[in-house]
């Protein structure tokens, strides 16, 4: 039986639907307009999918003219000829649709043909459907004029984008719950196998697209279309621009092109303007971007990029594109957005040659809490490795040609007035690594004779090395060692400016020949003019501040313990000095840093390993928090005194530059106290360079840039504004998606697309933001379920376990009496005091301080055996009252002192009224039983403070708690040890490699 065939029909034959035998070879084919003649006799020429639709409907209006001719027919014969024509289709034979004769049947293809050789099978013909039309419906058979000028109004081709619109103006159910899942998936780096066994198996619960579904449904609602862009499979550079027409790479002679004429390697670009449009759609994200706008300079100030001279000289200049002024100065406009450019090269995998080049752009416009949050970072492009790009500047140019775009304005809408207006953009600053700096300013860096880009001082090159060091003064010469010697001033070093760059950079254009250009190139430290100059708001030298993660922290200041160590390869010892740590204080010294992670709150810092022997496990937040509390605590009495003090030094410059606010007359101060820090780091006889040749290695460019830092800061804004933790922590993300070994690049160049239509669509649909798992949802009190605030207490978040029932025993009621009575009531005695207190009251065991303050597990609810219990974070801070005069009898003179100690549990009580206590109403008093911390008595965020063991035990106000400290127990100073307080509440910008927890903002 035929599964797909019916009755044959005369009058609906093979060929009244253009089906011919496949032998003859004689079907229709497609003429070069794609067209072929209609096999009905009308002798038009349509297009294959037109005349199927012509037999189509021509074959229905047969068919319904015969059913009604039969009708018709069966009322005029009588009823024995009706049955004589039943009989002679029962005995007429049951063909299949597409019948043909035995000998017209196609042979069945050998398993040796070639599979060109088999003719392609034409496509089926359309169902046959016997119903006939309904009353009120005619199967498209009655189809006129009027209906054709209907459908163009309703789907013709200038109505697509219409219809485009309104599809990414609108978003299901299903697609939200998609797109939760996609952020889920995309943060968590979850495989496409295990997504599809999440979907697999809640499909009853709710309903996941498909990947491929989802990919296609995001581009649409984000509409942000990545460019792909060739280039050279050693990536020396990509065809674009001066490039685009070669079909090999000029560098290295690589074919752009496979055998089947496909590029080799690529990359992808995703363009900005897309996504600020899209930005505009949300008015509280609005509301956010008006920072810039309504952000006020205060003289005398320096607290963020707005401070900075360099965004002040913009904004009373003239946009000049290409040399064209077109009458409008930067920022005028209320919405006109400043970025910084952020670039990095990190290594995907274990292979050092393994690497590729993240660029991001950060939005300067918005708070500082927002605009390092992952969901406001705007990829451009991942430059592919294994290799380092030749030519920056050709991976850069579409975002330089898009610059000048925005520059000159683009139409927007602002839905939170409903009007449209002009759309600027303009970076200011560009950040990373010195690696990442010298591609994209196109300097030598230690290459050349003027290795540093803020400065003209002219390097030392050592013959061994083959490399530039810049020291302030030569070294002496061995021979003559009392001969003067040239040095640079520290405070008025030779500056780069702009126009000098540019004549220098014109100077090598000119140049005769390549080896002329490549000499003047050393001579000058340059590699040659950068792209980011045709960006008009963009300066070298002063948009490329100095980066304080990568300087500070993973080059000078770990250079600085491999010299006390004696692991630096290229100085050994310590020369005429003795700065060296003996080898036993170094073991005491990482014993004691690994064993203070268990005694320092986990938000404080990641666990610190052993700085003796996994040195090499230390991250910029490592390196941060050593410097800044472990290292002058247990340096101490093991590093000589004078190398301590100079240690010291940088301990304080360091805090200083990472305040969140600072003052001008501060920063002018510091820029003193760098010179001082850098002229002693090479003083003759005395610290590290001891003006020896042998010795100029210790004199790295990473040390002369230190005497850039304040005029960067001055420029450009406080070393946050642009330091790495973003572009770091960005980096972890590409690194951890890269698990396809076999195309890294097409998996990454995919998850940063997924990463930008993401939050693309999470601007232009506030419900999709705030239902996204970027961070915690926002709850109307900020507290959850195991939380409790009280009216009287509203910073105090009192967590569980709680006891709702708790007894006080004899010694606690006692304090709280003590407390209550001397703060409260002292007409009443204590003994009184002990009777009207309740029998009952709650104890808490968690407290988390309000407006972003620290949480603290108190003594009595740590398990050290458990997980959570490994780090204590029970000591705190606390402030008290005490009478200076209490001893010599004069009258009481109260004063405010900071004490440390452990904050043993929490207790909350409620007083009954009583007019003898002075209470006319029920009063709830939120208690903190703490135990001091004997001696450490002080501010230790600006001193050292210490104990040696734990004292008395008393009550307070639970406002009283400040913050979580830690500590660091040390034998450096006692042999018996002693604990040192580490307290970070000095207001110091937080060096922690982690994202904090975020709201989302609330629903314009």
């Amino acid at each position: 039986m035929d599964s797909d065939s019916s009755g044959s029909d005369s009058d609906f034959s093979n060929d009244e639907y253009g089906y011919r035998n496949l032998d003859s070879d004689t079907h229709d084919k497609p003429a070069a307009d794609g067209k072929v003649d209609c096999t009905c006799g009308c002798g038009t020429r349509r297009s294959c999918r037109t005349k199927r639709r012509h037999l189509k409907k021509l074959r229905e209006r047969i068919r319904l003219n015969q059913v009604v001719q039969g009708q018709e027919y069966q009322d005029a014969v009588p009823m024995d000829v009706d049955q004589e024509l039943e009989m002679e289709d029962v005995n007429q034979e049951e063909l299949p649709m597409h019948y043909h004769h035995e000998e017209e049947w196609e042979r069945s293809p050998s398993p040796t043909d070639d599979w060109h050789s088999i003719a392609t099978p034409p496509p089926s013909p359309p169902p046959f459907d016997p119903d006939p039309p309904s009353e009120d419906e005619d199967g498209y058979v009655n189809i006129d004029a009027e209906d054709y000028r209907e459908y163009d109004r309703w789907f013709a081709e200038d109505l697509e984008p219409e219809l485009d619109e309104f599809v990414r103006e609108t978003i299901t159910e299903q697609e939200l719950d998609s797109i939760k899942m996609a952020a889920i998936r995309q943060f968590g780096h979850i495989s496409q196998r295990n997504y599809e066994r999440i979907r697999y198996s809640f499909r009853d619960k709710v309903f996941l697209m498909t990947l491929q579904c989802f990919g296609t449904r995001i581009a649409k609602l984000s509409g942000v279309k990545p460019e792909d862009y060739d280039c050279c499979i050693n990536v020396c550079h990509a065809f674009i621009g001066r490039f685009a027409d070669e079909d090999k790479c000029s560098t290295c002679g690589a074919l752009r092109y496979d055998e089947l004429g496909r590029p080799r390697q690529s990359y992808q670009y995703i363009p900005t303007t897309g996504r600020f449009l899209a930005m505009f759609n949300n008015p509280s994200f609005i509301e956010k971007l008006e920072y810039r706008h309504n952000y006020e300079q205060r003289e005398g100030r320096i607290d963020d990029v707005f401070d900075g001279q360099l965004y002040k000289n913009l904004c009373q200049q003239n946009i000049a594109i290409e040399g064209e002024d077109i009458g409008v100065k930067y920022f005028s406009g209320k919405y006109d957005i400043a970025t910084s450019l952020l670039a990095d090269g990190v290594q995907i995998f274990k292979q050092e040659t393994a690497t590729c080049w993240p660029i991001i752009l950060q939005i300067l416009n918005l708070p500082p809490r927002d605009r390092v949050q992952m969901r406001n970072v705007m990829p451009l492009c991942v430059i592919p490795g294994p290799n380092q790009p030749k030519d920056f500047n050709s991976f850069l140019e579409p975002f330089v040609l898009e610059c000048q775009k925005m520059a000159r304005g683009v139409e927007a809408f602002n839905t939170r007035t409903g009007r449209p207006f002009i759309l600027r953009h303009h970076p200011i600053l560009v950040g990373g690594d010195m690696q990442a700096i010298k591609h994209l300013e196109e300097m030598k860096g230690v290459g050349g004779k003027l290795p540093c880009r803020g400065c003209e001082s002219e390097a030392i090159y050592h013959r061994n090395k083959r490399t530039y060091y810049l020291p302030l003064a030569e070294p002496l010469d061995p021979d003559n060692p009392a001969a003067r010697t040239s040095s640079y001033d520290p405070l008025n070093l030779p500056t780069r400016t702009e126009a000098g760059m540019k004549r220098q950079t014109q100077k090598m254009l000119n140049a005769e020949t390549p080896r002329e250009y490549e000499k003047l190139g050393t001579k000058y430290g340059i590699s040659g003019p950068t792209i980011l100059d045709r960006i008009p708001s963009l300066k070298r030298p002063t948009s490329y501040p100095h980066e304080f993660l990568h300087l500070f922290l993973l080059n000078h200041f770990r250079d600085l313990v491999s010299l006390w160590s004696s692991t630096d390869p290229a100085i050994t010892d310590d020369g005429c000095e003795d700065y060296l740590i003996s080898p036993a204080d170094w073991a005491e010294i990482g014993r004691e840093t690994e064993a203070a992670s268990a005694s320092i709150p986990s938000y404080f810092t990641r666990p610190l390993p052993n700085i003796n022997t996994q040195r090499r496990l230390y991250c910029g937040e490592s390196w941060a928090f050593w410097l800044l509390y472990i290292g002058p605590i247990v340096l101490r009495n093991r590093l000589a005194d004078k190398y301590y003090n100079h240690f010291l030094e940088l301990v304080s410059i360091v805090k200083c530059l990472i305040q969140f606010e600072n003052s001008t007359e501060r920063i002018e101060q510091l820029r003193e106290e760098m010179a001082g820090y850098v002229e002693r780091y090479e003083d003759n006889f005395r610290y590290y360079y001891q003006y020896n040749y042998d010795r100029i290695s210790v004199c790295k460019l990473t040390l002369h840039a230190l005497l850039h830092v304040a005029d960067d800061v001055l420029l450009c804004g406080p070393v946050w504004t642009t330091w790495s933790y973003l572009t770091e922590r960005y980096c972890r993300e590409v690194i951890a998606c890269a698990r396809q070994r076999v195309v890294p690049s097409a998996t990454i160049a995919k998850f940063v697309l997924q990463l930008s239509q993401l939050s693309a669509v999470a601007m232009r649909f506030p419900e999709v933001r705030k239902a996204l798992l970027f961070g915690k949802s926002d709850a109307p009190v900020d507290t959850s379920s195991m939380e409790c605030v009280y009216t009287d207490y509203p910073d105090a978040i009192l967590r569980v376990p709680c006891l709702a029932g708790f007894v006080m025993q004899p010694r606690v009621r006692r304090r709280v009496a003590a407390f209550l009575r001397t703060n409260f009531c002292l007409a009443r005695s204590h003994h009184e005091w002990m009777q009207f207190l309740p029998e009952r009251c709650e104890r808490w065991g968690k407290l988390r301080i309000g407006n972003g303050g620290d949480c603290i597990r108190t003594a009595c609810t740590r398990n050290p055996s458990s997980a959570y219990g490994k780090r204590d974070n029970s000591f705190i801070r606390y402030t008290f009252r005490y009478d200076k005069n209490a001893r010599n009898g004069r009258p009481a003179e109260m004063l405010d002192e900071t004490g440390y100690g452990r904050l043993d549990f929490i207790l909350a009580i409620t007083l009954p009224a009583n007019p003898r206590f002075n209470i006319e109403s029920p009063q709830l008093h939120v208690l903190a039983h703490i135990t001091q911390a004997e001696g450490a008595i002080g501010d230790a965020s600006t001193q050292l403070v210490s104990y040696t063991k734990m004292g008395r035990s008393f009550v307070l106000d639970i406002t009283s708690v400040e913050c979580a400290v830690g500590r660091v127990e040390t034998r450096a100073k006692k042999p018996n040890g002693e604990w040192v307080i580490v307290d970070r509440s000095e207001g110091l910008c937080q060096t922690a490699f982690h994202q904090e927890e975020q709201e989302f903002e609330e629903e314009g």
